[in-house]
């Protein structure tokens, strides 16, 4: 009887070394198999400006501090949130820069609430320790007063932002921008370059009245309350996927090159299987009131046979949508709103994995819409990222 336990113990004892062996060395293969990518890595492409100067407490090393993302609602382990090849931080004091630059001056007002700048400059110049520039000393005051924030910005400081740094070194002045707050007082938040084309939804057209009378959009980002009720997003974030693109935005672009890939069949023609698009145009242009850009006048009809759903898309939305805007404004068709919540539909939103508002399966922990071994290398590498190799 001893024997026999011995020879259990034995056996399970062996059992169990095989078993952690394997698990072992599952883990290694798949590790070996997927190149292992860290948030800094992201940036070895990138060739920073000698401006740049590095910060403290940036885990993904995109020249924004882990409390400035945070504050920014900015993820603080990816660097290129919406994968242009820029750091996030680079890109995001350049859009300040820009922005400072294009404000009006308080005596250029041309109406109540506009964001405005007031520059206090001195007589006296400091100098640039990376490039030798002469820049005045003096400070750009920066206000709000819908907001009721104001910022002082020392005018080597937008030098520096020019160059995608928010800490600056001058003789005089050195330090680095309260980030959050200077975003809040832009009213920045993503780096993006805003379009003329991205009508806001209380965008009132001159003698016809706002194109969306209705629409209450409480997270900013141009898409309607109840549209993004209908279309199941979430109207209390204006980033659902965090690519630092607002969801309208990204949306109606999303649409525009899913319309223009569509099988084309002129009027009067069988249809096409799958969703498809019916070409109503005519002889006629109208011009975009933003651009000056001609389109056709037609429309396009937007057909689902599965569904049996059908919407018309006049040339000039799409035209807008082009330009991440579901409003328009053209001199024949005037200022209108497409209906999204119809036109997701006929479209069979989402169409593919990755758009915005796709549901993920559990465990999908890259995205890519199914569960494989993909998801256990994923969950390999966030643990080898989060584990200190000494702590014991």
């Amino acid at each position: 009887m001893r024997r026999l336990r011995r020879a259990r113990d034995r056996h399970l004892r062996t059992t169990h070394r095989v078993a952690r062996r394997i698990v072992a060395a599952g883990a290694v293969a798949a590790v070996c198999l997927v190149p292992r990518v860290t948030p800094a890595a992201s940036n070895d492409a990138f060739a920073f400006d000698r401006h740049c100067i590095v910060v403290v407490n940036d885990t993904d090393k995109d020249l924004l501090t882990d409390r400035d993302e945070l504050a920014l609602g900015y993820r603080p382990f990816e660097a290129d949130q919406n994968r242009n090849g820029v750091p996030d931080g680079v890109e995001l004091a350049m859009r300040c820069a820009r922005a400072i630059a294009q404000l009006p001056s308080e005596a250029e007002l041309t109406g109540d609430g506009q964001t405005y700048k007031q520059e206090m400059l001195v007589f006296g110049l400091e100098t640039c320790e990376v490039c030798g520039e002469a820049i005045n000393m003096g400070v750009v005051r920066v206000v709000n007063p819908v907001r009721g924030l104001a910022i002082e910005v020392p005018v080597i400081a937008s030098h520096y932002m020019e160059h995608g740094s928010f800490s600056y070194a001058g003789e005089v002045n050195r330090g680095r921008i309260d980030v959050a707050r200077l975003a809040a007082t832009l009213g920045v938040r993503f780096p993006c370059e805003p379009d003329e084309h991205q009508l806001p939804l209380d965008y009132a057209v001159e003698g016809r009245g706002p194109i969306a009378p209705e629409a209450r959009d409480l997270d900013g980002d141009l898409l309607a309350d109840s549209e993004e009720l209908a279309a199941g997003l979430n109207l209390y974030d204006a980033d659902q996927d965090g690519d630092l693109v607002p969801d309208g935005i990204q949306l109606a672009r999303r649409c525009a090159e899913i319309i223009d890939r569509l099988a084309t069949v002129e009027a009067g023609e069988p249809g096409a299987a799958g969703v498809y698009r019916v070409s109503y145009m005519m002889r006629g242009l109208e011009w975009c009131e933003i651009c000056g850009q001609s389109v056709n006048m037609g429309y396009w009809q937007i057909v689902n046979p599965d569904s049996g759903g059908s919407i018309e898309v006049p040339e000039i939305a799409r035209h807008f949508m082009e330009h991440g805007s579901f409003s328009y404004l053209g001199d024949r068709h005037g200022g209108g709103r497409m209906e999204v919540a119809a036109l997701l539909e006929v479209l069979g939103w989402p169409t593919e994995c990755g758009d915005l508002g796709t549901r993920y399966p559990p465990g999908d922990l890259n995205r890519d819409c199914k569960v494989d071994a993909q998801d256990f290398v994923e969950l390999v590498n966030w643990w080898l990222d989060s584990t200190d190799p000494d702590d014991r």
